[in-house]
């Protein structure tokens, strides 16, 4: 059964004749950040749902919405950001459409079926291949009627991108319970985009070691910039610190600054919001 996290909103929610509501699908996680018109934070809340592998994700979700009476709200724009990770970066020249379900069995296995979906990148010679349940797909489709649909690794490559001045080699970090996604660019090249489960924080260390060995990276003297669910007290945050030279935690935006938020770090929230923002 789905459980809600963090539930923040602003003093007068507004509603959202004229905003913008971005929402995160995963396995594990539903969450959603709601802003107005002038990109000011709204409403923000985080569900985890069941921790099986097993579990109704499906009937999770739409238990999810039909008792959210804040997701009932109209509103003008709508994004759907799909967290799953079947999903496979193909270069243009060998993209093709009547292949990529194909593609997506072979890298990932075909145990898990549901609906390919592609996405040309914005500002990249690339396509994002990637398989989604199809129950789930339907189900947002029939709630969220003409919203736009994007894959998690496609806006998050648009945001490192649109970074001020980045490094020319580091390591983005997006933890989740249990699971992280990475991003790792080298010489200013995306040679890493991939998610990985971890169970205890010896697992996410060795994950990210491992990754600086198969790419050739310092864990000295390259930058590592954490976000998401991970607290700086933490034997995970202990871990990862232990071994690299250069970490730091990610903020968010400034637009998204609403008095509710200054209780909770940070970084817990920057990747969904800037997403929110990105989108908008």
């Amino acid at each position: 059964m789905a459980k809600i996290l963090f539930d923040i909103a602003a003093q007068e929610p507004a509603g959202l004749p004229e905003g913008h509501l971005l929402i995160e699908i995963s396995p594990h996680i539903f969450s959603y950040a709601a802003i107005d018109k002038d990109k000011k934070l709204l409403q923000l809340r985080f569900y985890e749902l069941d921790g099986h592998d097993s579990h109704d994700v499906a009937g999770e979700i739409a238990g999810i919405i039909n008792s959210d009476d804040f997701l009932k709200n109209p509103t003008v724009r709508k994004t759907l950001v799909y967290n799953f990770p079947e999903s496979q970066l193909v270069p243009e020249a060998c993209f093709d459409t009547v292949s990529s379900k194909d593609m997506v069995n072979l890298l990932h296995g075909d145990l898990n079926q549901g609906i390919v979906l592609t996405e040309k990148i914005e500002g990249r010679q690339q396509y994002n291949v990637y398989q989604v349940p199809a129950e789930i797909h339907s189900l947002l489709q029939n709630n969220f009627a003409g919203s736009k649909f994007w894959h998690y690794y496609s806006l998050w490559i648009r945001l490192k991108e649109e970074q001020v001045a980045p490094p020319d080699s580091f390591i983005s970090v997006l933890f989740y319970p249990n699971r992280i996604l990475v991003n790792a660019v080298k010489d200013r090249q995306l040679h890493l985009l991939q998610s990985y489960v971890y169970e205890a924080a010896e697992d996410a260390g060795y994950h990210l070691l491992n990754i600086c060995l198969q790419l050739e990276l310092s864990p000295e003297t390259t930058p590592i910039v954490l976000s998401g669910m991970i607290d700086s007290a933490s034997a995970l945050y202990t871990e990862i610190y232990k071994y690299f030279g250069q970490v730091s935690l990610e903020t968010f935006p400034e637009a998204s600054s609403i008095a509710a938020l200054e209780e909770y770090p940070p970084h817990f929230f920057s990747p969904l919001l800037k997403l929110a923002l990105c989108v908008s």
